[in-house]
């Protein structure tokens, strides 16, 4: 009977220590410079600790560890900011993942398409231009600093974008438009001279 017993404290055991499992994948298997990554988490059961997560570039280096809270047994999270060359090669990317013990992984490319996009820190410089925080100048001056778009003729302090833009700048915070969308936009007004 005690040899019963011990077996089954083992089996309660064991099945109370039994790891969450979990699995990541991303939402596509080819990314272009300008598109976010987005990446889903799945996991059986939510425990109290985060996901940590490496993103391993083509080069083998791997990132920081990055902590991811589960709350869900389905988790969606999409990165801030576009892929950019400045900061990404092109190539084969791997992201591994350690959850409650389990790990898992999965890759994706990264390719240049020839896209339009805007440098780091664009969002926070739309953003405050978008709120009234930055002037027109400010803005076209970063722009053209960037080399993102092309103004004829000096920039004045004094030059005036339409305030209706701003809801295309909003879209382009919301991501209901692309980087390319955004700058033609803005490229179209300086060449109409719709900005004065």
């Amino acid at each position: 009977m005690l040899k019963y017993a011990a077996i089954f404290a083992a089996i309660i055991f064991s099945s109370q220590m039994a790891f969450a499992e979990s699995s990541i994948s991303t939402s596509k298997d080819a990314y272009s410079y300008g598109d976010h990554l987005t990446f889903i988490i799945s996991v059986s059961k939510v425990t109290k600790d985060a996901a940590t997560i490496h993103i391993v570039g083509p080069d083998g280096i791997r990132s920081s560890a990055i902590p991811v809270q589960i709350k869900n047994t389905m988790t969606t999270i999409t990165a801030p900011n576009p892929f950019s060359s400045e900061i990404f090669k092109e190539g084969r990317y791997q992201i591994e993942m350690e959850y409650d013990g389990e790990k898992s992984s999965a890759e994706f490319s990264l390719t240049d398409s020839g896209n339009m996009v805007l440098p780091i820190g664009s969002n926070v410089v739309i953003g405050q231009w978008s709120a009234g925080g930055l002037s027109d100048y400010s803005l076209l001056k970063f722009l053209t600093d960037n080399k993102m778009i092309e103004f004829q003729g000096s920039l004045k302090n004094s030059v005036n974008i339409p305030e209706w833009y701003m809801g295309n700048a909003q879209w382009w915070l919301d991501k209901k438009i692309t980087d390319a969308e955004f700058l033609n936009g803005m490229q179209y007004l300086i060449n109409e001279k719709i900005v004065s």
